[in-house]
């Protein structure tokens, strides 16, 4: 039995052994800051130029999922930390965001959108573009609205411009079960929204006044990010919640254009007086411990999405295509 134990704890040692020597290894290729935590990779273009030209992913939900990060979720504290390091580097002459989402939180949406709209007042010279690509609904075309330029696949579905907000009544069931509910509140609205009885007329005024004051709030900002091509009027009739393919949203001019990533490099090569450029990315650096424990199995990676929205409160209000959430 020792000698079992034994050749466990050898085992364990000389595997943490081979992790800590591949992480050192990986460490020492990284061409970026350690402390920063992130490596650039390259992905297109001419590797030798001196002009960068970096692709900011904005996929998965938006939300703000509190300090750990989430590789399903994308929050205003990523894209603050990504902008940070871009507007650092010198030879960053623009930037890409490439959006693959259905929308989200309506605050985290509207951090995120305020986050870029400060880096391009403190870096006025660095074009920002957008590339959509299989979404950008909702809260994710909310954030688009802060580029300078909008390029769409032909396939890509986009609009859903609007706010939801979903509550669940199991008075019902409650009723079924014979469960007595006990309710203490300093006033009769302090409870709005509440699973044990079902929302009254007078409470759904509420609710929906605030919904309307926020889709009042991101017809203003496709308004301001549109006014080139869109009167208010015009943005309020496509503003309904319906959803467009990229095709659709040229033709309503809700995006500037339909392509590809290399038409979004080469549009960002035009607007930032480029000749040449290289493309790159940059990547988290997982630690030693997230490398080793973060491993998920297809089934749980397919349901974290689901997970996600349901650890939100009920009620939460959202930017969302909830069809999106397909994952």
């Amino acid at each position: 039995m020792y000698t079992s134990v034994r050749k466990l704890i050898s085992f364990i040692v000389l595997g943490s052994l081979v992790v800590i020597s591949a992480t050192s290894c990986t460490f020492l290729k990284m061409d970026v800051k350690p402390k920063e935590g992130y490596e650039e990779k390259f992905i297109t273009g001419n590797e030798k130029s001196d002009n960068k030209i970096v692709l900011l992913p904005i996929q998965g939900l938006i939300l703000d999922p509190g300090e750990r990060d989430n590789p399903y979720v994308f929050s205003p504290r990523k894209i603050q930390e990504l902008l940070h390091i871009i507007s650092r580097d010198k030879t960053i002459k623009a930037v890409i965001l490439e959006i693959n989402s259905p929308g989200g939180g309506v605050t985290a949406s509207d951090i995120s959108y305020r986050y870029l709209k400060g880096f391009k007042k403190a870096h006025p010279t660095i074009p920002v573009l957008c590339l959509m690509k299989d979404t950008a609904t909702s809260g994710a075309y909310y954030i688009a609205m802060a580029s300078d330029y909008i390029i769409a696949h032909p396939t890509s579905i986009t609009g859903s411009i609007g706010v939801i907000s979903i509550f669940f009544s199991g008075e019902d069931l409650i009723k079924w079960a014979k469960i007595d509910v006990v309710v203490l509140k300093s006033g009769k609205s302090k409870d709005s929204g509440s699973f044990f009885r079902r929302m009254e007329p007078e409470e759904k005024e509420i609710f929906q006044k605030v919904i309307d004051q926020m889709y009042k709030g991101f017809v203003d900002i496709v308004a301001e990010g549109r006014q080139s091509h869109l009167t208010r009027q015009q943005v309020l009739a496509l503003a309904d919640g319906r959803i467009f393919t990229g095709k659709e949203a040229y033709e309503n001019k809700l995006v500037d254009a339909l392509g590809y990533l290399e038409d979004a490099v080469n549009k960002a090569k035009e607007l930032a007086q480029l000749e040449d450029a290289k493309v790159i990315k940059y990547h988290k650096i997982p630690g030693l411990m997230e490398s080793i424990f973060s491993i998920e199995t297809p089934r749980n990676s397919l349901s974290r999405f689901q997970d996600l929205l349901l650890q939100q409160s009920p009620g939460s209000f959202m930017y969302l295509w909830l069809s999106g959430v397909r994952y």
